[in-house]
């Protein structure tokens, strides 16, 4: 969310004026004097666009620079600060409220149902109508991760025509979330190379750590040679026997 914010500030300059220059700092990069030097006004009246990450741990003296630039901003110069919120530099925050800046709030989409109302929110943007339970499902498939919502709601919107349902979701998606090591190791086992290949596919693209992969896959086969070399007797007597749940 603070990077799309950013980016429509970024582009709103570049509509205005294509040779816009963008400058794009850390708080540690942003030194006493720095802010003095980018925003000094040029022989040639440059647009500007000078952008300011964890400006919360920007240090006391550049807070007074920035601090001192807000009484006089130039014209050409867009100032761009992010600030994680909280109490350390709500002093740099309020001054830059009461200069009257414009103020992008990004909160933590923490619930289910926040995301729920991300997913549909993308959809309208994009001028495209889904279901209640095709937004669900997409939720449901993708998880937590809003630049793979956003990413999903895009490609469903240039994928698809007309109302998007929860079947072309399923069509696209299903499986995803369920994509564990062990979904990955189980499919490679059974034998069902296509679905290990697409769940392995899915894990590693959400952040499945490889190593757990072949744990898992480990796992997998070492279960085969125990079960190999196990005796007959009942389903449920081998499974205690060699530490497995019956079903496997």
């Amino acid at each position: 969310l603070l990077d799309r914010a950013v980016q429509h500030v970024v582009a709103a300059a570049r509509a205005s004026d294509a040779d816009t220059d963008v400058r794009d700092l850390t708080s540690d990069q942003l030194q006493p004097g720095t802010l003095a030097e980018l925003t000094s006004p040029s022989l040639f009246a440059e647009r500007k666009v000078v952008i300011v990450r964890n400006a919360q741990d920007l240090s006391a003296d550049t807070v007074k620079d920035v601090k001192a630039y807000l009484t006089a901003p130039a014209e050409e110069i867009t100032l761009v600060l992010l600030h994680a919120g909280g109490a350390k530099g709500k002093g740099l925050l309020d001054a830059v409220r009461k200069a009257g800046a414009r103020e992008v709030a990004c909160p933590r989409t923490t619930k289910p149902a926040e995301r729920l109302t991300f997913v549909r929110s993308e959809f309208r943007t994009l001028g495209r109508s889904a279901t209640a339970e095709a937004c669900q499902a997409l939720v449901d498939s993708i998880g937590s991760d809003l630049r793979e919502l956003a990413s999903a709601v895009s490609q469903l919107a240039a994928d698809v025509e007309g109302t998007i349902d929860e079947a072309v979701v399923g069509r696209y998606y299903t499986g995803r979330a369920e994509a564990s090591s062990f979904t990955v190791a189980d499919r490679a086992v059974e034998g069902r190379a296509a679905e290990a290949l697409e769940a392995l596919r899915w894990s590693l693209s959400t952040g499945v750590a490889p190593v757990l992969i072949t744990s898992a896959l480990a796992q997998g086969v070492r279960a085969i040679g125990k079960l190999s070399s196990a005796r007959g007797g009942r389903p449920a007597d081998l499974a205690r026997e060699l530490g497995m749940p019956p079903w496997k």
